[in-house]
């Protein structure tokens, strides 16, 4: 991140969100809202004082809150550029961080500034966002505090994490001797997400051998559905983690309680493979939480009117063929937003995005099919069927009500042709009267006879 906020052809706007994109490929026009910071990012140094000074105590959002943040924060560790922002809603105007910054950065009454940037190619990267389970009151989520999600055990485990990377029961604050997992919490469900989210059985063995690491005594059972380990290493990575003591239960959950004696929680699950109805005991339970698309996705999707599939990801024109394409040309797609991905898959769809991108832009020009529709403007009667009809928003109707086809985003399916009442749009290379043409063209030397097959003359007959 550091490397590509440094370099000298790229342009970073952080603390921003894209507004509205309109053009053709290769002369796109986005407008970008850079949010105000009531920082001055040119000032500040990331020096953090100010952040020491604030007395206001906010939960943590990165940490999942677990542990608090300030009104004036660096939004994550690793931020890039590390600049603060000051929360609005929690700040009580007390003034500290502007008397303690000796930047002179602070400025409250900055306000969102917009920006508009001429691109080629726009590359979509939005990521993905847990699935809610606080809103889906699964497993004891919400209702006993010692039952977390796995992103939250990793904030635990993080060396700057709230906990400095050691892990504690929210309940008591003691340190957890025995722990359940629970694998596909919001994936593989008909009711919530019938799709797998791919990363889960990784990260929940990742985190077992960290703290199989630090803490050689504690007790991990993974309760599983299936382990999908399918990626290269991931089959040995799995094999070594159980000969590490982490135990691997095939079972489906049923449900949380705990103990009214002894405040420790059981985990009700079915052992497929003996059918027996079971309690495991833990101290604390770990829920593997699957992906859905991030809110990012949906604001692009509507910015760009890009079409998305069953799960609500971005739909790409074809899964093995064109993962990164989409309907519309210089649009490419990468990483979670078309999907469930593993870090490696994610890079790797990124550079073919960013390959894709290059070439579009270094070509120099763009090509496109001349098999498209053409509009015969005396005879569209401006109904919006064609408009309606056509899977890659081509077609508009304009201020003369007459159908206008955009050939840039036009992959020539016919759709429109077929769905015009008055005839009015036919596809080049495939009028009517080219085909006539042709029929009449096939037909002109053939014989019929009255109770026969029609048949084109033969050599003998001709000569």
């Amino acid at each position: 991140m550091v490397s590509a906020a440094k370099h000298p052809n790229v342009k970073l706007f952080s603390y921003a969100q894209v507004e509205e994109i309109a053009g053709v490929t290769g002369n796109f026009s986005a407008t970008i809202r850079e949010k105000a910071r009531y920082v001055d990012p040119s000032k500040c140094t990331g020096c953090e004082l100010c952040v020491s000074k604030c007395p206001v105590d906010v939960p943590s959002e990165f940490n999942r809150y677990i542990g608090t943040r300030k009104a004036i924060y660096v939004p994550f560790p690793q931020a890039v550029p590390k600049v603060t922002l000051i929360d609005k809603d929690h700040c009580i105007q007390c003034k500290s961080c502007s008397k303690a910054c000796q930047a002179g950065a602070i400025n409250y009454d900055m306000q969102d500034k917009l920006t508009t940037v001429n691109v080629g190619a726009v590359i979509i990267a939005t990521g993905w966002d847990e699935f809610p389970i606080a809103d889906h009151p699964l497993y004891g989520y919400g209702k006993y505090p010692d039952v977390i999600t796995q992103i939250e055990l990793e904030r635990m485990l993080s060396p700057v994490g709230p906990t400095e990377g050691h892990p504690y029961r929210p309940s008591d604050g003691k340190l957890p001797k025995k722990y359940v997992m629970i694998q596909c919490v919001g994936s593989r469900d008909m009711k919530t997400n019938e799709w797998c989210s791919g990363v889960c059985c990784m990260v929940a063995m990742k985190n077992a051998q960290l703290l199989k690491q630090e803490y050689p005594e504690a007790e991990i059972t993974i309760l599983y559905m299936d382990i999908r380990a399918t990626d290269k290493g991931n089959e040995e990575y799995y094999r070594r983690i159980r000969k590490a003591g982490v135990t691997f239960l095939h079972g489906r959950p049923a449900d949380v309680k705990r103990d009214s004696k002894t405040g420790q929680l059981q985990v009700i699950y079915e052992n497929t493979n003996t059918d027996a109805i079971l309690a495991e005991p833990a101290d604390m339970v770990v829920l593997s939480t699957g992906i859905i698309p991030s809110k990012g996705t949906d604001q692009i999707t509507g910015v760009l009117g890009l079409e998305r599939g069953p799960g609500g990801f971005l739909k790409e024109i074809h899964g093995c063929l064109k993962p990164q394409y989409t309907k519309q040309a210089g649009v490419y797609i990468c990483g979670c937003a078309s999907g469930p991905k593993n870090i490696p898959y994610s890079v790797s769809s990124a550079l073919a995005a960013a390959g894709n991108a290059a070439s579009l832009i270094n070509a120099g020009r763009f090509e496109l099919e001349l098999i498209t529709p053409v509009v015969n403007e005396v005879k569209c009667v401006g109904c919006h069927r064609c408009e309606r009809s056509c899977p890659f928003n081509a077609v508009q109707i304009n201020e003369r009500n007459i159908a206008v086809i955009d050939e840039t985003a036009c992959k020539g399916c016919g759709v429109c042709v077929s769905s015009c009442p008055a005839r009015a749009i036919e596809l080049r290379y495939y009028r009517k009267r080219q085909l006539e043409d042709q029929i009449e063209g096939s037909l002109r030397d053939v014989i019929v006879v009255p109770g026969q097959i029609a048949r084109p003359p033969s050599k003998e007959a001709g000569s």
